[in-house]
């Protein structure tokens, strides 16, 4: 059955998005997949390291039908690379396998079940929201990103904290021998929030 039907930059470029923080080697193997979901025409992929997750929603268009699975992801981007950007590509779907063809080309690869993907529970809500230009994030993080510690048992020390209140966004970092601190005003006013971005975020 041909769970998935589109064009390999389309399905590439959605991968490539999401790939940032997956490991070929981990201890559960499954973090190394891609959470596949197909609702109608919309195609989600979702990554995790149980630190930090990314999803991706890419519009396929015309092919109705719902599917989830889990498939290696740097191994679906190795095989995807072999092929024209422009070159038609399908995911069908055999037990507890998938066949991607392209082409003149066939691949069998091993899935994983979908309800077996660690997703992070999401906040039903959010408080105070406020922007800050890119550049202006960028330098703050420039700024204090050297002071965060390495593998530190002290978890919290392995990343930055932010500190929204009034007007003021202020970032700290420190490994317990140096500190550094950074701070850029903001257009509006908000309540006291605290939040610690790990260090892989930051990087």
């Amino acid at each position: 059955m041909i769970v998935l039907k589109a064009t390999q930059d389309k399905v590439l470029a959605a991968l490539q998005s999401v790939s940032g923080i997956v490991e070929r080697r981990h201890t559960l193997p499954i973090l190394a997949n891609v959470l596949i979901r197909k609702t109608g025409g919309q195609l989600q992929l979702t990554t995790s390291d149980l630190e930090i997750q990314i999803r991706t929603t890419a519009e396929l268009g015309g092919d109705e039908g719902n599917f989830t699975t889990t498939i290696g992801a740097r191994k679906l981007i190795d095989i995807l690379r072999t092929m024209p950007a422009d070159q038609t590509v399908s995911l069908e779907s055999s037990a507890s396998k998938l066949v991607l063809k392209g082409g003149k080309s066939r691949f069998t690869l091993q899935s994983l079940p979908a309800e077996d993907f660690p997703l992070v529970q999401e906040a039903a809500s959010f408080g105070p929201v406020f922007s800050v230009p890119q550049k202006t994030l960028k330098d703050l993080l420039g700024q204090v990103s050297f002071s965060m510690a390495v593998h530190d048992i002290r978890y919290y020390l392995n990343g930055i904290l932010f500190v929204a209140e009034g007007k003021q966004l202020s970032l700290v970092a420190t490994d317990g021998h140096r500190l550094a601190f950074a701070s850029a005003t903001l257009d509006v006013e908000v309540p006291r929030q605290e939040v610690i971005l790990p260090r892989k975020t930051v990087l």
